[in-house]
C-alpha cells in the first residue's frame, strides 16, 4: 500500500482543534486557539469541546471521542486536525474509528503523548503520514518561540526541516547512519499494541522514543516485552527524546539511560540520545510513517522525503 501525503496547510485554512483523550484545560485551550487565529488560520472547535461532555479525567465517553475524530476529518473544509492534550484514552477509540474514511478525506493529523495510540492505528490502517507535534492546550510555549514558524513551514510544504533546535546536542549510543520509515513515540502505548491490528510493522522502520512517568523498570519491561513479540531487532535504527521519569528512592534503580544503552548494545543499530521531542520543553515535529534518515553525524535526524502534497 502507497503511503498517503496530506494535503498541505495554506494561510487561512481551517484547522479542527479535538480532544480524543483527556479534557484539556480550558484557559490554556483558549490561548492555543488564539495563538493560532492569530496566525491567520481559522480554528473550529471539536463538538465535545464545544459541549464540554467530559467524563471524569476523559474529554467524553468513547464513542463521542470516535465521533468527534471521524467528524474532523469528514469536514472537507477542515484542512488540519490537531490535538488538544494528550492525557489518556485515545487507545479505547481505536475499534471506533472508520479507516475507510480517513483513506479517503486525509489531511494533516497532529498530536504526541497519549495520541500515539491513534498514530500507530491510523499509520497501519490508512497508510496516512502523520505529525508528533506540538498540541493546543498543552504547549503553549512551544507555539509562543519562533521555531513554531518552522513547525508551519514543514506542514506548509516550504521546508523539510525538522529538527529545529540546530544548537541541542544529541549524542550517540550506536554511531551510523540509517534511512528508515518513522514509526512511535510513546513507548508505552507501542507497548500496549503489541499483538493489535493497530500496530505497524515494524520492519525498515526508525523508531522514535519518549514516555513520561515512568520508572526505569516500566521502560526495560517495554523494551522486554518487544523484543518477546519478535519486533525489536526489525527496526532500523533508534531515536530517543526527553522522558519524564519517576524514581523510587528506596529501591535503586539505573537510569533509563543505561537501560536504553543495554538494549542498543545488544541489538547494535544506529541509535541516538535527547532529541528535542516528548515530555520536556523543546518540541520537534516528526513526521510520522514517513521516510527519515538518522545519524551519529550532524544533522542527526533529516527528512528524506516530501509528506505534503
Amino acid at each position: 500500500m502507497n503511503r498517503i501525503r496530506p494535503e498541505r496547510l495554506k494561510p487561512g485554512d481551517e484547522i479542527r482543534v479535538i480532544a480524543p483523550a483527556s479534557a484539556p484545560d480550558l484557559l490554556r485551550l483558549s490561548r492555543g486557539v488564539a495563538r493560532l487565529k492569530k496566525l491567520g488560520f481559522k480554528v473550529s472547535l471539536g463538538r465535545n469541546l464545544k459541549k464540554l461532555v467530559q467524563r471524569n479525567d476523559l474529554a467524553a465517553p468513547a464513542k463521542e471521542r470516535a465521533d468527534e475524530l471521524m467528524a474532523a476529518f469528514r469536514d472537507d473544509n477542515v484542512k488540519a486536525v490537531i490535538c488538544a492534550r494528550g492525557g489518556y484514552g485515545s487507545i479505547h477509540i481505536l475499534p471506533l474509528i472508520d479507516y475507510d474514511v480517513i483513506k479517503e478525506h486525509p489531511k494533516i493529523f497532529v498530536g504526541y503523548s497519549d495520541i500515539t495510540a491513534l498514530h500507530l492505528a491510523i499509520n497501519r490502517n490508512t497508510n496516512l503520514i502523520t505529525f508528533h507535534g506540538p498540541m493546543v492546550a498543552s504547549d503553549i510555549e512551544e507555539m509562543n518561540k519562533p521555531t513554531f514558524k518552522s513547525f508551519l513551514d514543514v506542514l506548509m510544504g516550504k521546508s523539510q526541516k525538522i529538527n529545529i533546535y540546530e544548537d541541542r546536542i544529541i549524542k550517540y549510543i550506536i554511531p551510523g547512519t540509517v534511512d528508515g520509515i518513522s514509526l512511535g513515540t510513546n513507548i508505552s502505548l507501542v507497548a500496549s499494541l503489541l499483538g493489535t491490528n493497530y500496530l505497524p510493522e515494524p520492519d525498515n522502520r526508525i523508531f522514535f522514543i519518549e514516555d513520561t512517568d515512568v520508572t526505569t523498570g516500566d521502560i526495560d519491561r517495554y523494551f522486554f516485552s518487544m523484543k518477546l513479540a519478535g519486533i525489536l531487532d526489525k527496526f532500523n535504527g533508534f531515536v530517543f527524546g526527553d522522558f519524564k521519569a519517576i524514581f523510587d528512592k528506596e529501591e535503586p534503580m539505573p537510569s533509563i539511560e543505561d537501560v536504553v544503552q543495554k538494549y542498543m548494545n545488544e541489538l547494535n543499530k544506529t541509535s541516538l540520545y535527547g532529541a528535542p521531542f516528548g515530555h520536556g520543553e523543546e518540541q520537534m515535529i516528526i513526521p510520522l510513517n514517513a521516510r527519515i534518515r538518522i545519524s551519529s553525524e550532524d544533522p542527526y535526524i533529516e527528512l528524506i522525503e516530501e509528506v505534503v502534497d
